[in-house]
């Protein structure tokens, strides 16, 4: 009796042995995630040449090497402009009593090297009378400072710290930020687009998943109509997600915006393949031999969509594909080891088969319509397409109600600033004299006049060797001065400047020419404009790659040249719509966008190839679609279900691009895959006899059913 009991349990941990290897897999990994997780939100992580760990002094970019330098030459490590808001006009006797209290309690806090406001900036105090603001003589030096509105002022604060990585400073950034929430000020920094971005990537690392978990797990049950299938089918890409964690952090790596977004990817896209596994169970008694290759190719395709991110330059793109490639892998070894085992298990338990949507080939006279419109959309792209901008700045991570947009707003309409970059200047020979002063207001006078430019900061009112004697004694002055042969003008930009850089740097370069100077540009945006010009060039690249190997691989599979065009067409056609549907809602080409053509291309590719493979074992495209229809409507709107999650709650207006664009992607080529592929499949057949069966097949099922 012993025996048996003991012979009965072994067999049963042989029939789930996948299952509690994976169960233990899953506990090591959990180990190594919590071991090792670390996440990376400065934009430097998307400039060619970045590695996790390396310091940013080994990256080869023009842009970064001079914000390092400048940074090395006058000794402060990052700005944070605060903007108060005064509850009198700042030309009220008294009004400047309340900044000068804010001030003081600013230049107080830890790691505060000095903090720049209308109350000590060199010659400032010519222009306040009575503790307030002469607005009708102030010099455009000053209108940085103080709002044209006369309610709002800037406090320009320079940190000081011994920070060996950016970490450091935004935990500095944070504590200041706090430390101020109850005062009448927005903070912005760069740091704090970098803590705002680690709040909400850490959210919706555990929301987002967890969200689609529920609303798939509802699509799924409703198409299988088995709790116990759907579950699994979830179950499974939630194991690879955490493999492929495990993976990333087992060699050192650093969660970044991209990579954070993979357990999201991959249940959305990785329960797929235990729903087609399952729904074949139905059709097929020996599933795991004839669901195996359509699944493997739906895998290896989708690979290599995201696969062809890892030959751009970009290393977080790289990253990225290379990861997503290979929680697929995972994801698809998992059903057909644990998923096999679950699920056959399920479809024993479960007393109904799955739903079929009275899935059937709408018909040619529909399916004209539906190319005719397609045709008018391909004709109108190239015009909708040109319209598509190019770039990413730090606002357009969030939603218009953040308080980093508020506060960029604030910025702009009250002070007619976005951003600032530095001019330094360095004489090559001798050192800064009070000669000087003319050419230097002669650079501040041309750029003053551009459309792109607010102001240039620098304190004119004091010959420049006076100032240079005096920042011996007044930290303050080390903002513009390093030595007496190094200064620095500051640059404040406009919003229309800000997306014109190259057209500020030629300005910026005119006014110089002829001075005996030397300089270079420095400035976060600089960094930015490294980080967009790849992005068009890496989207081309990682598109093109991306539909040339999916179609070699789908021409090798299928060993036809005319077969495989008809079966890529729909996904070609998908990625070109997508631009237009980018166009049309007016979003960029950046970070975020970037990705969503070749994640449809990967994902949609996958029901080409479910139609071709039945095809090419029944002969009878109404019986595929009868077939595999079902499945493919299913996974849609798991999908879409999926990415439409991502506009709920949250700040982070990148997933919600991602997740319109996706969605929209899917909904097309799906369309597209059961309508006109079928009917270019039997173009050129003599399939008359074939098409009366087929009906007839089909309205027999219908009755069954």
């Amino acid at each position: 009796m012993a025996r048996n009991s003991i012979a009965r349990f072994f067999d049963k941990v042989y029939n789930y042995k996948f299952t509690i290897i994976s169960l233990l897999l899953l506990i090591l990994s959990l180990v190594i995630i919590v071991g090792n997780a670390k996440i990376e939100t400065r934009i430097e992580t998307f400039l060619p040449g970045y590695k996790a760990g390396k310091p940013m002094t080994e990256i080869d970019n023009p842009a970064l090497q001079n914000e390092i330098k400048m940074e090395s030459k006058f000794g402060d490590s990052t700005n944070i402009s605060i903007i108060y808001e005064s509850n009198v006009p700042l030309d009220t006797p008294g009004a400047l009593s309340s900044i000068r209290t804010i001030q003081e309690k600013i230049e107080k806090m830890d790691n505060v090297k000095m903090v720049i406001s209308v109350l000590n900036y060199p010659g400032a105090s010519m222009y306040v009378n009575n503790d307030a603001v002469d607005f009708e003589n102030l010099p455009p030096s000053l209108k940085s400072f103080v709002s044209n509105d006369k309610k709002y002022a800037m406090l320009l604060t320079v940190l000081n710290t011994d920070a060996q990585d950016e970490s450091e400073v935004e935990a500095i950034v944070r504590k200041i930020t706090n430390n101020l929430k109850d005062d009448p000020v927005i903070v912005i920094s760069e740091a704090s687009v970098n803590n705002k971005l680690f709040d909400e990537l850490q959210r919706s690392m555990f929301f987002y998943p967890s969200v689609m978990f529920l609303v798939i797990l509802a699509i799924f049950y409703y198409q299988t109509r088995s709790v116990w299938a759907a579950v699994v089918s979830l179950f499974i890409p939630i194991l690879s997600s955490l493999f492929t964690f495990a993976v990333l952090f087992l060699f050192n790596g650093i969660l970044n915006m991209l990579t954070a977004m993979i357990p999201s990817f991959l249940i959305i896209i990785g329960s797929a393949y235990p729903l087609h596994y399952y729904n074949a169970i139905f059709r097929d008694e020996s599933a795991k031999k004839s669901i195996s290759k359509p699944i493997f190719l739906s895998m290896l395709t989708t690979a290599v969509g995201f696969g062809s991110f890892i030959f751009v330059a970009i290393p977080a793109f790289r990253e990225f594909g290379f990861l997503v490639s290979i929680g697929l892998l995972f994801d698809f070894i998992l059903t057909l080891t644990v998923g096999d085992e679950l699920l056959k298990r399920a479809s024993k338990n479960s007393k109904k088969k799955p739903r079929d949507f009275g899935m059937h080939f709408v018909g040619t006279k529909a399916t004209w319509v539906i190319v005719a419109i397609v045709v008018f959309a391909l004709i109108l792209s190239p015009f909708l397409i040109s319209r598509i901008k190019v770039g990413l700045t730090s606002t357009d991570y969030f939603s218009k109600k953040s308080d980093i947009n508020v506060g960029y707003k604030l910025l702009e309409e009250k002070f007619e600033l976005r951003d600032s970059i530095y001019i330094v200047l360095e004489k090559p020979l001798g050192i800064f004299l009070p000669g000087d002063n003319t050419n230097i207001e002669k650079i501040i006078s041309d750029l003053s006049n551009s459309e792109y430019i607010t102001n240039v900061d620098f304190p004119t009112d004091l010959p420049v060797t006076a100032l240079i004697l005096a920042s011996r004694s007044q930290p303050m002055l080390k903002y513009y001065i390093s030595d007496a042969k190094t200064i620095r003008l500051a640059v404040n930009l406009t919003k229309s400047g800000s997306e014109n850089l190259d057209e500020v740097t030629k300005l910026i370069e005119k006014s110089l020419d002829g001075l005996p100077y030397e300089y270079f540009l420095a400035g976060v945006p600089f960094i930015w404009k490294a980080v967009n010009d790849t992005i068009l060039e890496n989207q081309l690249q990682s598109l093109f790659t991306a539909l040339l190997i999916v179609f070699l691989t789908i021409w090798i599979v299928f060993r036809n040249l005319l077969e495989a065009l008809k079966l890529t067409s729909p996904v070609i056609i998908a990625t070109v719509l997508n631009f237009v549907y980018m166009s049309l809602f007016g979003m960029k080409l950046e970070i975020s966008t970037a990705i969503t053509s070749s994640i449809i291309i990967g994902l949609a590719i996958d029901y080409s190839i479910h139609i071709g493979h039945n095809y090419g074992r029944t002969k009878d495209i109404f019986l595929t679609v009868k077939n595999v229809g079902p499945s493919i409507i299913g996974n849609a709107f798991g999908i879409i279900g999926g990415f439409l999650t991502l506009l709920i709650g949250g700040e982070l207006v990148l997933f919600k691009r991602v997740a319109i664009l996706v969605s929209l992607g899917i909904a097309t080529a799906t369309l597209l895959t059961l309508t006109m592929l079928p009917l270019m499949l039997m173009s050129g057949r003599k399939g008359k006899n074939q098409t009366d069966q087929s009906t007839e097949t089909i309205e027999r099922g219908k009755q069954d059913a």
